[in-house]
């Protein structure tokens, strides 16, 4: 069994120093005169940004920069706005070492991280190359309110060689500090919460700003991201400040849907503000502001996971976000794009209960599905066991089928080709569980405990995650992931790439149930 993963719960204003020094000479001097000036350049051990001379380190055949600021610190007068951009370091940015993580509790209830942790980090190739290098930036899952790009499990360094790629990781604002729509926050234009989307939409924007610098095309950038993050490029998709920004999106495991209303968001901010005292406050938003970061974090949290509702996240307020992503994308008001999107076969296995009586079972559909029970419960008879029957229930309703209503809509509103995968590799006891393809992804599986000790691949676990690196990469270059078996593009039939050993294409998977679902799915 899998532990202790916790991936997110598995697993430009001014201008910084000469880019691309000679890679011949490494440790030459940055020209002093050039600080603030990004320029497009091959990677090397000092780099130009926006935000300083930053001064990475050598990693395998990468060169790794971490903890790169591409904000300012969202801290007293600027906790709870939009992010302001970052301060250009006069003295030389020492970008070896992995940052902090973003303010949130941990899954035993320990408060971690500090609210200056708006970084990024930045694998980039050592090797020159006659042409820039395509850029996959990931956005971490966690429900919005846990998680960090200096996850281990996140690492670029193996990604980015094996794709010949320049890979960037980013954090950003999490749960109360990211998301609260407390009216009183309201900017002049309306906008409110939304600050973690804002973050991801300035990390974005440094991108575009700096990353010739180490060798990337601005202009092929790729978002992806899993879980939450997944969830939050497909917001993206749909959000106006995103536009130009990125132009290939990858969602793994996320939803286009079901996005809150300032209403909810302000019943959701009147709870966190009564717990912090501030609702009687001659200066309702100077005491948010003035506020213990840890009381902040603790007020008003609730549970984070697959069968759990997320808290936080971003609102309607008709300025960074306008309608629901997949309501733009249905009406063809989203940014068109090659896009792809998929689920895994056992989504919420890890935390479904360990054992559960067939009445258990019909208690637990009733509760959740409301008036629609007794169909569910035709549809998902306690077979084989009431715990499969609930795993499968709950991955479909969730995960599986709404990422084909998603590739649906997305190939009926654009002419940019979508792709759908379907990951039903079982590389857990419990079997392709929420995020067990993320080290797939990153080759990351020396990050992986199993019984306190780093879990080695198996041949199998090891030729699917080069081909899964390969179609990922490929994608994010091109639009078109290939490979052998090629993914085929969605269309009629509902084709999908099954990540598996061996890897193979399939049409109308779980084709039944998800025809059940649509309707339900379609109509909210």
């Amino acid at each position: 069994m899998l532990s202790p993963m916790r991936f997110a719960l598995l697993l430009t204003t001014l201008a910084v120093a000469c880019g691309g020094d000679d890679p011949g000479d490494d440790d030459a001097p940055v020209d002093a005169a050039a600080v603030c000036t990004a320029r497009a350049g091959d990677s090397a051990e000092r780099v130009g940004t926006t935000s300083g001379v930053v001064h990475g380190a050598r990693d395998g055949a990468t060169w790794a920069y971490r903890a790169i600021p591409y904000a300012a610190p969202p801290i007293g007068a600027l906790r709870f706005t939009a992010p302001a951009p970052a301060t250009c370091a006069s003295a030389e940015l020492d970008a070896t070492q992995l940052g902090p993580l973003c303010p949130q509790l941990d899954e035993d209830d320990g408060f971690l991280g500090v609210e200056d942790c708006l970084q990024l980090n930045v694998w980039a190739p050592a090797a020159s190359s006659a042409t820039p290098r395509p850029v996959m930036v990931w956005i971490h899952g966690g429900g919005n309110a846990a998680g960090s790009a200096v996850k281990t499990i996140y690492d670029g360094r193996r990604l980015a060689e094996a794709g010949d790629v320049i890979v960037v990781t980013l954090n950003y604002r999490l749960a109360q500090l990211g998301f609260l729509a407390d009216g009183a926050l309201a900017t002049a234009a309306g906008s409110v919460g939304n600050y973690g989307t804002l973050d991801q939409i300035a990390a974005l924007g440094w991108v575009r700003d700096n990353i010739a610098a180490f060798g990337g095309d601005p202009g092929n950038v790729m978002a992806f991201g899993e879980s939450a993050g997944g969830r939050n490029v497909c917001t993206l998709l749909a959000t106006p400040g995103s536009a130009g920004l990125f132009h290939r999106a990858l969602i793994e495991s996320g939803s286009c849907k079901f996005v809150d209303t300032v209403a909810q968001g302000q019943a959701v901010a009147d709870d966190v503000v009564a717990a912090l005292g501030c609702e009687v406050a001659a200066d309702r938003v100077a005491c948010l502001r003035a506020a213990d970061v840890e009381a902040v974090i603790r007020a008003g949290a609730q549970p984070v996971g697959v069968l759990e509702g997320a808290t936080f996240g971003p609102v309607l307020d008709g300025v960074v976000l306008a309608e629901q992503p997949e309501a733009a994308i249905r009406g063809g008001r989203h940014h068109a794009m090659p896009i792809a999107i998929g689920a895994n076969a056992d989504e919420t296995a890890r935390e479904a209960p360990p054992t559960l009586t067939e009445a258990q079972y019909q208690t637990l559909v009733r509760a959740q599905y409301g008036a629609l029970a007794e169909q569910v419960l035709a549809r998902y008879p306690p077979e084989p066991t009431p715990r499969a029957a609930f795993v499968q229930l709950t991955t479909d309703s969730r995960f599986v089928c709404p990422t084909r209503q998603i590739a649906r809509h997305l190939d009926a509103a654009q002419t940019q080709p979508v792709y759908r995968y379907f990951f039903s590799y079982r590389a857990s006891a419990l079997g392709a569980v929420h995020g067990i393809e993320i080290p797939f992804v990153f080759d990351t599986f020396d990050q992986v405990l199993i019984d306190g000790r780093p879990y080695v691949p198996t041949a199998a676990a090891t030729r699917l995650s080069m081909a899964m690196q390969g179609y990922w990469t490929r994608f994010a270059r091109t639009g078109d992931p290939g490979g052998t078996p090629a993914w085929p593009v969605q269309g009629a039939g509902d084709p999908v790439i099954v990540l598996d050993d061996p890897v193979s294409t399939a049409t109308a998977v779980r084709e039944a149930r998800c025809d059940f679902w649509a309707p339900f799915y379609d109509a909210q």
